[in-house]
């Protein structure tokens, strides 16, 4: 029954389509917007996202807003998958993928999503950009960092070495390299970065922060923000707070 149905209907848009003579927009568009993610083109994908076509993206709900919510998870989805064959590191496709449409969902406004869905897009083709301008690539180094971002709130060096598959020496003598730091600096460097999102766009108290990003204390945590940065984490999150609309 449920597959007579799958029928009836998939007929019956079929029909529709070509009595309305309203086509759905070429695959070669799409195609060509993937490929400018995936080279990490932005004029390129910025001029993809201008075209202009006689057919239509498809219909995927029915009642409005739900339609454009569902069609930006599936452009966001191909469009970090097309990041992904460009270079950038599953994970944090992945997880931008998963922010994006989160936002999206809080979304009640269709000319709002709209509106942010191309920029979106960009963030994947200018990561996948600054992945090709960067030339001196190592594997092994490439292999730690996304082992690094997996784990970072609490990353055990030890197991770093044993699932990058060399010791411990000749990784450091990589990172600097080809990042110019050790490990144990690079990783303090995305633990304070993390940091920095966490007290602009979150609610964690400091300490937590801390805890989470596992600083031996807030002291700690504190004196190695203040170092890198020029402020305390209290001072940056006032300076910097945004708070959710």
């Amino acid at each position: 029954m449920e597959k007579h149905n799958y029928h009836r209907n998939l007929v019956k848009k079929i029909f529709e389509m070509q009595e309305l003579e309203i086509p759905h927009q070429p695959y070669s568009h799409e195609q060509r917007k993937l490929a400018s993610i995936e080279e990490g083109n932005l004029q390129k994908l910025r001029k993809c996202q201008k075209e202009r076509f006689e057919g239509k993206l498809g219909k995927v709900a029915d009642e409005p807003l739900r339609h454009e919510k569902n069609m930006s998870i599936i452009v966001l989805t191909l469009a970090s998958r097309a990041a992904i064959r460009g270079g950038l590191s599953p994970e944090l496709a992945f997880s931008m993928t998963d922010n994006f449409i989160c936002t999206i969902e809080r979304m009640n406004n269709i000319e709002q999503i709209i509106k942010v869905l191309p920029e979106y897009e960009a963030e994947f083709a200018l990561c996948v950009n600054r992945l090709k301008h960067n030339n001196r690539q190592n594997s092994y180094v490439e292999t730690a960092k996304d082992y690094i971002y997996k784990h970072l709130h609490n990353i055990d060096i030890h197991k770093l070495w044993e699932h990058v598959g060399i010791n411990g020496d000749y990784l450091c003598r990589l990172f600097k390299k080809y990042e110019g730091i050790t490990v144990k600096e690079y990783i303090l460097m995305q633990k304070i970065d993390h940091a920095k999102d966490l007290l602009r766009y979150s609610v964690y108290r400091i300490e937590e922060i801390a805890v989470y990003l596992s600083f031996g204390s807030q002291s700690s945590f504190t004196t190695a923000f203040k170092a890198k940065t020029g402020m305390t984490p209290n001072q940056y999150r006032k300076l910097y707070y945004e708070k959710e609309e």
